[in-house]
């Protein structure tokens, strides 16, 4: 098991995750930061035009990867 940290980065607004996640692995991580990515792209109010993205960092603040959305 793995602490994870997912930054959301939304054009003129973000966030960094200061406590994190602790998840199975790498997968799991990648699966979560989708599902919020979606969740955050049904906010039309904050996402209509956007590019979401999050950047998603081990125990180590390493990023492991970063995932992307274009909301419309």
């Amino acid at each position: 098991m793995h602490r994870y940290f997912f930054d959301l980065d939304a054009g003129t607004w973000d966030a960094r995750d200061t406590i994190g996640v602790v998840l199975r692995d790498a997968g799991a991580a990648h699966a979560e930061a989708v599902q919020a990515l979606r969740s955050c792209a049904l906010d039309a109010s904050r996402s209509a035009g956007a590019i979401l993205a999050m950047n998603v960092r081990d125990e180590t603040g390493r990023t492991v990867f970063r995932v992307s959305l274009a909301a419309q």
